[in-house]
């Protein structure tokens, strides 16, 4: 419980070099730094989202679909294109292979999505048998005959091309504002099926291989270890990207162009190197190696307040891509040209990135509804590198210029998927918890979390029940309105202190909430008093009506008092006239 500690100085001497990382002193000028990367985040996302809106099916799929699909685990996709970027082709042709089993005691239809402007030339078994199949709405239903069997796997081979939406920053664009293209994607939230067929949800994971052919002359970067690059001697080579690791398949990326490779290492927590890759452009080479300079001191301190590195057979990276954002594709995060900036402005926009391996890459949100547990937790995370390179004060001053005077709609199922108030009232929900719990009972929480859920795609429940589980209390007073509500509390209060006997003191507190809508809000809140030698006592109240008075005896002599000193609560705190009693009580 409150008073919390500060942050422990362990994390810093243990990190690698922070290189010229500090938050700016003046909080008009940390705002600004971080609506400049909070714009820079959510702008990939959104646009890809609002553009794609107009053709794609809502995020709430049709049921019968969401039904039909439950039906069978995608264990294994095998992704094997011939991208050919010229501007009078720009076409994909190639095959996916899926490697998938029934859920149930057996399989007679596999649907998957897949664009309707690619075209499907045929469907096949493992066994080489064609399938029938309907292609049609944006999804491809194949006819299994015969029927899969309970416990089997089998392999579909779908065998498909086309040129895939005008390349409109949809699933797989090309960017030709340079002298040299660039094929790059972006699949979040619904958008893989724009380039392959795939069961396009987060709540189903597989493995991932790509065999990207291309012109010879540009070199493809993608999710896990680069396996060969084979050159097939007629001007194109084939590059063969493999993953150990499960992902969803909004994940599954690649970004191709005449890249310049920046070789960097970190020595994992729990030993090993990993390799931090960086595919740049020519051109942001040198401001690029400046940015990146402190992912190291980033993944030290995610693996200390979370867990080891979830991805460590593999890399770390960032793709180069001509986008305003960033994406966090697994172990290869997209990150967009204008954020090579080579003064590591972008910084917490590479910590956000780089968190989503922990929230949202390991755990995933289990449907779009529920995409605060990838953002919200992803946006705390840049408190905590806050609080490492400038300590707890750093972190609470962050936290109070994400504080938004209101937030749009709900935090679960929002009423936008890339809004604000998923990504920062998501990050204030846990920060509140902190302020509940403590500093250390939250981080256990989150650890637990994450060893519970690790490679699966949970929901916002199962974060309750597992917060409630590990607190041995009920906790729907917290979560039901700031999660499935709109809004935030204002409070307005008046203090009155009371000489007691025996140089005690009686603190008086008058809450009202005025904020209309949830009313009242249940929460603890925090008194800081000042005590007539200067120091400082906290105690703590428990607020659950509209209008009360809150009162409790302290030893000593208060001589001040200020409600919520630290900013726990996403609210607004105004004094306000006394309403209540006229006079305290006379000391005894």
């Amino acid at each position: 419980m409150l008073p919390l500690a500060p942050f422990t100085p362990a994390l810093l001497a243990l990190a690698p070099t922070i290189h010229s990382a500090s938050l700016p002193e003046d909080p008009a000028a940390l705002r600004r730094l971080i609506h400049h990367a909070h714009r820079a985040i959510r702008t990939g996302h959104r646009l890809a989202a609002e553009r794609g809106a107009a053709q794609l099916p809502p995020l709430g799929a049709d049921p019968a679909t969401v039904a039909a699909q439950d039906a069978f685990d995608a264990l294994h996709y095998a992704i094997d294109l011939a991208i050919d970027p010229a501007p009078t082709t720009r076409h994909l042709d190639g095959f996916v292979d899926i490697v998938l089993q029934p859920t149930g005691p057996s399989l007679d239809q596999v649907m998957l999505n897949l664009d309707q402007l690619l075209q499907v030339e045929e469907v096949l078994r493992g066994d080489g048998a064609p399938q029938a199949f309907v292609h049609q709405n944006n999804e491809l239903e194949v006819l299994l005959d015969p029927p899969l069997g309970a416990g089997t796997r089998d392999t579909l081979r779908v065998l498909y091309g086309g040129s895939p939406n005008d390349f409109d920053f949809r699933g797989l664009d090309i960017f030709r504002l340079r002298n040299f293209p660039v094929v790059w994607t972006l699949s979040e939230p619904n958008m893989a099926r724009e380039w392959w067929p795939c069961k396009d949800r987060p709540d189903d994971k597989a493995t991932v291989e790509l065999h990207i052919r291309m012109p010879d002359r540009y070199v493809v970067a993608s999710n896990g270890l680069l396996e060969a690059v084979d050159d097939h001697g007629d001007g194109t080579a084939t590059h063969h990207w493999r993953t150990q690791y499960l992902l969803p398949t909004y994940l599954v990326a690649l970004t191709a162009t005449n890249f310049v490779l920046i070789e960097d290492s970190y020595s994992l927590i729990e030993g090993g190197t990993l390799p931090l890759d960086y595919y740049t452009w020519p051109t942001s080479e040198e401001r690029a190696r400046i940015d990146v300079a402190n992912i190291p001191s980033m993944m030290r301190a995610y693996e200390l307040e979370y867990a080891p590195y979830p991805f460590a057979a593999e890399k770390y990276g960032h793709m180069e891509a001509p986008i305003w954002g960033a994406m966090e594709h697994t172990t290869m995060t997209t990150y967009g040209t204008w954020l090579y900036s080579g003064d590591n402005s972008g910084d917490f926009v590479a910590a956000h990135e780089l968190s989503h391996h922990w929230w949202g890459n390991t755990v995933t949100c289990g449907t779009w509804k529920d995409i605060w547990l990838n953002e919200g937790f992803a946006t705390y995370s840049e408190a905590i590198w806050a609080e490492t390179i400038g300590g707890y004060q750093s972190y609470l001053d962050y936290m109070s210029a994400i504080a938004a005077p209101s937030f749009p709609g709900p935090v679960y199922d929002p009423d936008h998927t890339f809004n604000n108030t998923v990504y920062e009232k998501g990050a204030w929900i846990l920060h509140m918890l902190r302020g509940i719990l403590g500093r250390d009972e939250l981080i256990e929480v989150l650890r637990v979390w994450y060893a519970a859920y690790e490679h699966q795609s949970p929901v916002t429940a199962d974060f309750v029940a597992l917060v409630e589980d590990q607190t041995g209390q009920e906790m729907d007073w917290f979560f039901d309105p700031w999660l499935y509500e709109p809004g935030r509390p204002s409070y307005r209060y008046a203090l009155r202190l009371g000489a007691l006997t025996g140089e005690r003191t009686l603190v008086d507190f008058e809450i009202e909430q005025v904020q209309g809508g949830v009313n009242p809000y249940t929460m603890p809140i925090t008194l800081r008093l000042t005590m007539d030698d200067a120091s400082t006592r906290d105690v703590v109240v428990f607020n659950a009506a509209t209008h009360e008075h809150l009162e409790t005896e302290v030893d000593g002599i208060v001589v001040a008092a200020e409600p919520d000193p630290d900013h726990y609560i996403l609210a607004g705190f105004a004094p306000m006239t006394w309403k209540g009693l006229t006079e305290l009580p006379a000391a005894d």
